[in-house]
């Protein structure tokens, strides 16, 4: 029998992963693409790094993933426009 409360420690966890993942995808491929130019994704990752650091330990933790993000989008280029 699966115990109720690691099950759900399970998701949690598994929800965090997926959704910094998709985070990390998102902003890159907006980035790569042209669609959001790099200084206002940038800026969009400071603020809401900014606004999750003063928040509880589940905020403080999201700050960090989303600082990883920011840190991994400085090394995407944008599409070169022809």
């Amino acid at each position: 029998m699966v115990d109720p409360d690691e099950a759900n420690e399970a998701l949690r966890a598994a929800s965090a992963i997926a959704a910094f993942q998709l985070a990390d995808l998102a902003f890159a491929t907006l980035v790569k693409n042209g669609i959001l130019p790099k200084a206002d994704a940038e800026r969009l990752l400071t603020q809401a790094i900014a606004a999750n650091r003063t928040g509880g330990p589940g905020n403080r933790a999201a700050a960090e993933m989303l600082a990883t993000v920011l840190q991994n989008l400085s090394k995407h280029q944008p599409a070169t426009r022809q």
